[in-house]
């Protein structure tokens, strides 16, 4: 496949990390830290690091082929293998509505507030179903052809915003007493769910012969640009609203672009012209996680690949469409999200054991 390179692999890393690029954990982490969340910051970029760095060792001990479609079965063999598939697929479906509520939200809030919900949601889902059923490369080349100009514009609509900066905002940058931190610490989490992704879509970059090489480089540079930007949305709040106005929106990055008043043909609604890059990002997340659990249970359903793919779409859109509470939802997706991201986290060091032993009776056979 062409289109498999570390540059692309680089760039769907990046999606997986970012997410939907609403920047909603912004107000919860500065609810309680206010601008002294840089410390938990740091250590969200600790565990990224650090996880997906060894999922990355772990993708390069595994062989080219093998018998089955996520880390999970190589490592855990196809019955255990089976059991956390089942559950990724649910996980992987629980985000997929998540994502699309959020960018429904958004545009009722800024855009179309009189629009039905179910209506967004079926345009959404019509776009995933059509990439879904293309294939791995329709849905590669639209997350690729998509991502720098979304990447671009908003990072000059961030950049703008700091005309209207107060960096004194930004003090006290370091915790007077660490419990705060401590308390806050789960919080991270908000930020972590892309890299369950990483389970499904290193293998398939490991199946289109990835090297290890290349696989270190696109993780270093996803990781790093995820980094700059998560930091750039977190200064430009913090500077341009303060922390406790921020911990008070539902939606502080947009807020911020929204009170930039330039002069000139469609530069009087900021928020608007922002509002198509985080869409975007929006859209590459529902598509991402859709596929991930698509891909998964096609491999249990491979002559039945059609309603695999009815069952995808059927699921999400009662997920997002049923509940009549919003935010109820936004509490069952946490608790689901959050058991399946510490059960994730548990097993790490039992899949980096597992890798060890097999790396060593390979040198021991040889």
């Amino acid at each position: 496949m062409k289109q498999v390179n570390r540059n692309v692999l680089a760039i769907l890393l990046f999606e997986c990390l970012l997410g939907t690029g609403t920047a909603e954990w912004i107000p919860s982490w500065t609810e309680e830290l206010h601008s002294a969340v840089w410390a938990l910051f740091t250590l969200y970029v600790l565990l990224m690091f650090g996880v997906g760095l060894l999922m990355i060792r772990l993708m390069q001990s595994m062989p080219k082929e093998f018998a089955g479609c996520t880390m999970f079965d190589y490592f855990f063999g196809q019955k255990v293998g089976a059991v956390l598939n089942v559950s990724l697929i649910g996980t992987l479906l629980t985000y997929t509505g998540k994502s699309l509520l959020l960018g429904v939200s958004l545009i009722h809030y800024a855009a179309l507030p009189y629009t039905p919900t179910v209506a967004l949601v079926l345009l959404s889902l019509f776009v995933s179903v059509q990439l879904l059923s293309a294939g791995f490369e329709a849905m590669l080349r639209f997350q690729i052809v998509l991502f720098w100009p979304a990447f671009i514009l908003a990072t000059i609509l961030l950049l703008i915003s700091f005309r209207t900066s107060d960096f004194s905002n930004l003090l006290p940058a370091v915790p007077t007493t660490w419990k705060p931190v401590v308390h806050s610490a789960p919080r991270v989490m908000q930020l972590l769910p892309g890299l369950i992704l990483l389970v499904v879509y290193l293998p398939i970059f490991k199946k289109f012969g990835m090297s290890a090489d290349n696989s270190n480089r696109s993780f270093v540079y996803a990781s790093i640009g995820i980094v700059l930007l998560h930091a750039l949305n977190l200064l430009a709040v913090l500077a341009v609203l303060g922390p406790f106005e921020a911990s008070s929106l539902q939606w502080p990055v947009l807020e911020m672009i929204r009170i930039q008043k330039l002069t000139g043909p469609f530069l009087e609604r900021l928020d608007l012209i922002f509002l198509l890059p985080v869409l975007i990002s929006v859209v590459s997340a529902v598509n991402l996680y859709a596929y991930g659990a698509y891909y998964v249970l096609s491999h249990y359903t491979k002559p039945y690949q059609r309603q695999a793919l009815i069952f995808i779409f059927t699921t999400v859109l009662l997920l997002t469409t049923l509940p009549s509470n919003s935010e109820r939802f936004n509490d069952v997706y946490g608790v689901i999200v959050t058991a399946f991201e510490l059960m994730f986290f548990s097993l790490m060091p039992f899949m980096w054991l597992r890798s060890y032993m097999r790396v060593r009776e390979r040198r021991i056979a040889k």
